[in-house]
């Protein structure tokens, strides 16, 4: 589920460079008869300007010197999130999946299974005590189905916001908000400032907007809580999740920036790195971007605060890892599990932490010394979110997969008035029932 920022075009074609392969649509693995070599094509959003493009590049490169001469893994850039759903379920219909998958937050795992399509890793993952390690209890819940582990996770999702703190002196504002009716008080001053409350977006899923969204569900009550806690819910048509829609339609009306409508994460995210917008609601990930000249201006991190949602609420889940699919050929399998076993292993969560501020999936992979030098607005945050009271998976990892693209299809009328919230929740509701 990691989302981009804009960044410069060099660092996409730094990465295309590195890896021969990147770009063409070739999904399979291959035995090269003629040096032995199994070939990963490996399709992934995590390139160009996603904020986990760097380390995804690094671990590639990594695993194919360490495996030169047995295994080499290919990248296939597919930009945008919603463009890589769209491919692997075209993908997931025919059968003819890559060999590995990155889950990612969007629930592909369970959509696989349900084709018996995925590689069962219980066994590799009880008979290797270093891998079985890095599975907190968290971890297994996301990972496994009927007792089974079909995935592993390398990241953690402790999700708040962030707010510039500069921004906020003009409005007047010392501090965030404690509720939601304070919050919205907040955005009104910002706005009587001259200044605009909110990074938004409606495409590719709405990532942004979905988890100011699904904060007010998760703190509106105990049945907004249990529903967002759960998995794949089949009714939006919920007292808690309309009220909370009409507060989303309030928001794109009034606080935020033009482009929001039909934009992208990369135009919210850029609105928010240029000083354009006051607060946006996303993971620690983000941060190492803060301090990159490539995309903000120096010394932006120092504007920076870190905050859990109104309500003392913060999203708090591993992120949906990687699994590994059915292949007629064993050593294509075999090569897939080394892939994943090495994606996710306690080098690569450290390598994510320190590359890139990413909260490590296992409990037992400390914030080190360096990330901490690196990155103390990731501290700050994780201490704070602690201490949080509420905590729930994002409505991006829990909601059917085809709901993705009836979210990004309907923001822009809910927008413009032509839905209400309980029309954009029937919608909702409706895209769910054709999962029964």
């Amino acid at each position: 589920m990691k989302k981009r920022l804009l960044a410069l075009t060099m660092a996409a074609v730094m990465t295309a460079a590195l890896f021969t392969g990147c770009g063409k649509s070739a999904d399979t693995a291959e035995s090269d008869s003629d040096n032995g070599v199994v070939t990963i094509n490996y399709p992934t959003f995590q390139c160009g300007v996603n904020t986990a493009a760097p380390v995804v590049a690094k671990l590639v490169e990594e695993f194919n010197t360490e495996y030169a001469g047995k295994y080499q893994i290919k990248l296939e850039e597919v930009p945008g999130d919603a463009n890589y759903v769209d491919k692997i379920k075209v993908q997931l219909g025919t059968g003819d999946l890559p060999p590995v998958v990155y889950g990612g937050g969007y629930n592909l795992l369970d959509l696989a299974i349900a084709k018996d399509l995925v590689v069962d890793l219980t066994d590799k993952v009880n008979a290797d005590t270093e891998w079985k390690a890095l599975y907190s209890t968290a971890a297994l819940t996301t990972n496994s189905r009927n007792g089974k582990i079909y995935a592993s996770s390398v990241e953690g999702s402790i999700v708040g916001y962030f707010y510039n703190k500069e921004l906020f002196a003009k409005a007047g504002i010392t501090e965030p908000a404690k509720t939601w009716d304070e919050f919205f008080q907040q955005c009104d001053k910002l706005k009587k400032a001259g200044i605009t409350p909110l990074a938004m977006d409606t495409a590719d899923s709405a990532w942004v907007t979905q988890l100011w969204w699904g904060a007010m569900v998760a703190t509106s009550g105990d049945n907004g809580l249990k529903f967002m806690q759960t998995m794949n819910p089949s009714d939006y048509n919920t007292p808690e999740m309309i009220a909370a829609v009409e507060k989303v339609q309030k928001m794109l009306k009034e606080y935020t920036t033009l482009d929001a409508i039909g934009g992208k994460y990369e135009n919210a995210a850029n609105n928010f790195l240029s000083g354009q917008a006051a607060m946006i609601a996303n993971g620690p990930w983000m941060i190492g971007d803060f301090s990159d000249t490539t995309k903000t201006t120096e010394g932006f991190a120092d504007k920076v605060g870190s905050a859990v949602y109104p309500g003392n609420f913060v999203y708090d889940a591993p992120i949906q890892g990687y699994f590994v699919t059915k292949q007629d050929d064993p050593k294509v399998e075999e090569a897939a599990i080394a892939m994943v076993k090495f994606f996710t292993s306690a080098h690569a969560q450290q390598l994510g932490l320190e590359m890139q501020g990413m909260v490590p999936a296992s409990d037992t992979v400390k914030i080190t010394d360096k990330a901490a030098e690196k990155y103390p607005l990731l501290v700050d945050f994780l201490g704070k979110a602690s201490n949080a009271t509420l905590r729930s998976d994002n409505m991006q990892a829990t909601m059917y997969s085809n709901l993705l693209d009836v979210v990004s299809q309907e923001l822009p009328r809910l927008y413009s008035g032509e839905l209400d919230a309980k029309a954009f929740c029937q919608k909702l509701t409706d895209a769910a029932a054709k999962n029964k």
